[in-house]
């Protein structure tokens, strides 16, 4: 064994109790950069910046640690921790600080030409279900606890790199397999049915008029259609996006729903430093103390009241990395059940091994009263969004500003809305029972929508799946409730399909190149006509009625105005730039 480096003066070693040094041996998968690789291996030194850290401190002696090298994507070999983690600033590698460390030892290390590529194990890692079957998410998070299962697939894929010892490779084939058969079933994707029931008394329609007057009794300009569609599609799904230019109210709209529901909000806003869930869930000081994040804050305290609806405003979410952040939240989400008091709620959200008084906060979870909204400016200081986390989220944009429109006066009532009111109908398609035809019909019709625009996506590789379906479908037949409220301030009809399909659908187109303009402009023509344009010369002409109307967000006698209006300017930069997005 390669001995360690003494230890520096002035660490600060972690407290540890009995119960944490009695439990059984864990393995991790550690994310190591490839450049620093070779001086963490001679020193007998691992460490962290600040992302991993909270795991970091749940590593005992004894526990399995897997290198895997970022940047050159494979395996390296196993390391056994000796000790817990310490904090230390000395120097470790030129140009890096990793003030927090942990002793290791090698257990089995490869040479460079035998090192286990990414391809070779990505998808037979259980851990992958934590982040939708996508190990990058597990290796973001730079330090993840491992089963047992990928514990003995990992060790069974270096043992047979090695290939010195073929009765220890028998042997953990063996474990391989009694780890297999031990190892939970996958959840089932079947959804269990749910309470959704209303009082007698609530009128939903009569509710979303009173809203849209609370709101504008209060001196703000949103369009009705603008708050049905955001009242909606927090209903379907507990996460939406806000979007728009500055000043447009993103940030207040969610909270004066809340406040004229009866309900609350709560602002958090973000920092252009959250490169992992810390923030948001939490995390364990150096003095051993539980710091709970800001979203786990808001899931307790909408567990504590249960009686109303909550909001957690996350302000200006993209000034940071949203999928680095917010991962965990976001698989919680697509990972919600039925809850006993009715609608949906998630597991404990993913936090660290926490005892005595602490222990408590790692049994909350997204409750059933709780939706979660950001707010995002599309600037120089912010960042794109993933297709992951636009695939999770209603983007709503509030962009229509009518800086002569006059402030609605009076003081209009609030209507408190009973929480039940924010349930959906189900989570999928598969959990709605009792159509009546009329309903069915609004089902059918968004499902042929999105087949329909499949057709031009595919080819590009950006259709919609399941997910997309299920959520525009169940966004259609929610807003099917309140048909009256979906209209302009000028009492003009919104189609709230057509509102679904520019939500769900067009941010996630963005590129270049001749697979996404045939896509683009095919998609422009069926909105627009209800048959592709195969030409540009077809799509100049849809182009220059958009024009005549003033660039409106609305192409009027178009088939889905709203989303052949933006689909018009989508195409017009892709033709002037060679590239176009939904962002703006």
């Amino acid at each position: 064994m390669r001995s360690l480096t003494p230890v520096s003066p002035g660490f600060k070693p972690t407290r540890v109790s009995e119960q944490e040094r009695r439990r059984p041996k864990r393995a991790w998968l550690w994310a190591v950069p490839a450049a620093h690789f070779p001086v963490f291996e001679k020193t007998g030194t691992f460490a962290v910046r600040r992302v991993g850290r909270a795991a970091l401190y749940e590593v005992r002696s004894g526990d399995v640690l897997f290198a895997y090298l970022s940047g050159a994507k494979v395996l390296a070999g196993m390391f056994e921790a000796v000790g817990t983690a310490f904090e230390d600033t000395t120097p470790l590698v030129r140009g890096g600080h990793y003030p927090h460390r942990l002793r290791v030892r090698p257990l089995a290390v490869l040479a460079d030409e035998d090192r286990v590529p990414y391809a070779a194990f990505h998808d037979r890692l259980d851990v992958a279900r934590d982040y939708d079957g996508d190990l990058r998410g597990v290796l973001q998070q730079v330090l993840y606890p491992l089963p047992k299962v990928d514990e003995k697939v990992l060790e069974f894929l270096i043992r047979a790199r090695q290939a010195t010892d073929f009765d220890r490779l028998r042997a953990v084939l063996e474990d391989v397999r009694a780890a297999r058969q031990e190892a939970p079933a996958a959840p089932r994707a079947a959804e269990a049915p749910a309470r959704y029931a209303l009082p007698d008394a609530f009128d939903r329609a009569a509710a979303t008029e009173a809203l849209i007057a609370a709101i504008a009794a209060r001196g703000f300009v949103y369009q009705p259609w603008e708050v049905a569609a955001y009242a909606t599609a927090l209903r379907t799904k507990p996460f939406a996006i806000l979007a728009g230019v500055t000043g447009t109210g993103k940030s207040k709209l969610p909270a004066l729903v809340e406040e004229a529901t009866g309900g609350a909000a709560d602002l958090v806003p973000v920092r252009p430093d959250w490169t992992d869930s810390a923030e948001v869930l939490g995390y364990v000081d150096l003095r051993g103390h539980f710091r709970p994040g800001a979203v786990l804050r808001a899931a307790r305290a909408a567990a504590d009241d249960p009686a109303r609806h909550h909001t957690a405003i996350l302000d200006e979410m993209n000034l940071a990395r949203v999928e680095h952040y917010f991962a965990e939240v976001l698989s919680r989400i697509e990972d919600r059940r039925p809850a006993a008091g009715g609608g949906f709620e998630t597991d404990p959200l993913p936090l660290p091994l926490l005892a005595g008084d602490a222990a408590a906060w790692g049994r909350v979870r997204l409750p059933a009263n709780l939706a979660l909204v950001g707010t995002v400016n599309v600037d120089e200081s912010a960042h794109g969004f993933s297709r992951k986390v636009l695939d999770r989220a209603f983007t709503l944009e509030l962009a229509e500003v009518d800086l002569a429109a006059r402030p609605g006066a009076g003081g209009a009532a609030p209507t408190p809305w009973p929480v039940a009111a924010w349930h959906p109908r189900a989570l999928r398609l598969a959990g709605l029972a009792g159509l009546t035809e009329a309903e069915a019909g609004v089902v059918e019709r968004a499902v042929a929508a999105l087949a329909a625009a499949n057709a031009f996506l595919a080819p590009a590789q950006l259709q919609a799946a399941y997910r997309t379906r299920d959520e525009v479908a169940l966004f259609a037949l929610h807003a099917a409730e309140t048909p009256e409220a979906f209209r302009t301030r000028a009492g003009d009809a919104v189609d709230p399909l057509d509102l679904a399909l520019h939500m769900k659908l067009l941010p996630r187109l963005q590129g270049g190149g001749p697979a996404l303009q045939h896509g683009v402009r095919g998609l422009l023509g069926w909105a627009t006509t209800g048959e592709a344009f195969s030409e540009d010369e077809d799509a100049r002409a849809a182009l220059d009625a958009w024009e005549a109307a003033g660039r409106a967000p609305s192409l009027p006698a178009a088939r889905f105005p709203r989303t052949a209006a933006r689909l018009c300017l989508m195409w017009e930069r892709l033709l002037i730039e060679g590239f176009t997005s939904f962002w703006i």
